[in-house]
């Protein structure tokens, strides 16, 4: 199956297929498991037991990038408008 990369923000993103999300039970806001090796992508609704990850609230997490912002602002303008 293709899917269409697409531009969210200064990321890019792609959508899950509508089947894969309900035989998954996955909705929006659901975790899943992204494993990059070897120039592939797999997408798994299992979230391995040793993953390592954090939970922050949002109010923390905007906090986190304020201060990267103002840290890194002029190294992120310019990798945001690189060719």
């Amino acid at each position: 199956m293709l899917q269409k990369v697409l531009k969210i923000g200064n990321s890019l993103g792609v959508t899950l297929p509508k089947e894969f999300t309900i035989k998954n039970k996955i909705k929006s806001g659901s975790k899943i498991a992204v494993v990059h090796s070897n120039g592939e992508i797999t997408f798994s609704p299992k979230i391995p037991k040793n993953t390592e990850y954090e939970i922050v609230d949002d109010k923390e997490f905007f906090k986190i990038a304020n201060e990267v912002d103002k840290k890194y602002s002029k190294a992120l303008s310019k990798l945001a408008n690189l060719p």
